[in-house]
């Protein structure tokens, strides 16, 4: 999607006008593809009969019911240590069967036990993408970058040979084979979020360890045209406006969801005030973000395990 095309059909910088996408169905001559995301899944105590916590099968169910061509799993798939034990035992006997559709990427739980996510990759396999775990690749005209922000925080992106210097050098290198006049757009996934409702509440302790290390990939994204970054780690639904790596608002910016939704528990928001650039936000439902891409847009619908869509809206490019 090239840079210049409104994110949205109209867009106030207090406030979203969105409509439901409902009827912006694919032209009978185009092939549109699914795209599901969703992280911070399983927890080390199987699914039970709780709203607030462990339901994570149910996200399984509505994952496999949406018929989606690709699940991006956005990290912590298993809580509260990733090792393969607890992934065999608690997410594998419900996600097994979206196997075959998932591109994983790594977060930080996966690294708790071990300093190389060790049972992560183990259990994911070829589909990790190991050592370290970026990979991209196409959906349709679409481009799809797979990032580990866990090594951005543990090294320093500035020094050669170091694992986060070389996932820098490899994100250049793939956006440059892959500009975005070539596609119809690029979304990149990443665990941690780079903005956040809590690196509001004015600790500087905590935007120093989890936004200052990954604003060089922001700021790459941001450089290349890429549409939107899709995250976990919080355990709730955040959609923000596009934004440059600055955190200013920016209409050819960088639109971000945070979907942290996917079974664990759920995370209330802070008590300071919302930040201005946060356009939706839901901390009382498990669900799942659906994204629809056409040839020249997209559409997207956060749904519940009930069925209820909280939020949807649209490329502008979709009305044409």
């Amino acid at each position: 999607m090239s840079r210049g095309t409104p994110v949205f059909a109209a867009f106030v910088m207090a406030a979203l006008v969105f409509v439901p996408v409902a009827g912006l169905a694919a032209g009978e001559d185009e092939q549109a593809y699914v795209i599901v995301a969703v992280g911070d899944i399983a927890q080390e105590q199987l699914p039970r009969n709780n709203p607030n916590r462990n339901q994570y099968d149910d996200v399984a169910d509505l994952i496999y019911d949406m018929g989606a061509d690709r699940f991006l799993m956005l990290g912590d798939g298993q809580h509260n240590d990733g090792t393969l034990e607890n992934y065999m035992k608690f997410y594998d006997p419900y996600f097994s069967k979206v196997r075959d559709i998932t591109c994983p990427t790594v977060g930080n739980h996966d690294y708790y036990s071990s300093d190389t996510a060790e049972g992560y990759f183990a259990y994911f396999g070829e589909l990790a993408h190991g050592p370290n775990g970026y990979y991209s690749f196409d959906i349709g005209p679409w481009h799809v970058i797979a990032l580990n922000s866990q090594i951005s925080r543990w090294y320093d992106h500035t020094v050669p040979g170091t694992p986060a210097y070389d996932q820098h050098q490899w994100l250049l290198a793939d956006l440059a084979v892959h500009p975005e006049d070539q596609h119809a757009g690029i979304i990149a996934y990443m665990h941690h979020p780079t903005y956040d409702w809590e690196v509001y509440d004015g600790a500087s302790w905590f935007y120093s360890y989890e936004i200052e290390p990954q604003l060089h990939l922001w700021q790459t994204l941001f450089d290349h045209g890429v549409d939107m970054v899709l995250s976990g780690h919080n355990h709730n639904y955040q959609r923000w406006v596009p934004q440059d790596a600055a955190g200013n608002y920016n209409p050819d910016g960088v639109m971000q969801f945070v979907v942290g939704t996917g079974g664990s528990y759920i995370s209330s928001f802070p008590t300071n005030d919302k930040p201005v650039n946060l356009v939706t936000n839901f901390e009382s439902d498990f669900g799942a973000l659906r994204l629809t891409l056409h040839e020249d847009c997209y559409d997207f619908e956060f749904i519940t395990l009930g069925g209820e869509i909280l939020d949807s809206g649209y490329g502008i490019e979709c009305l044409k």
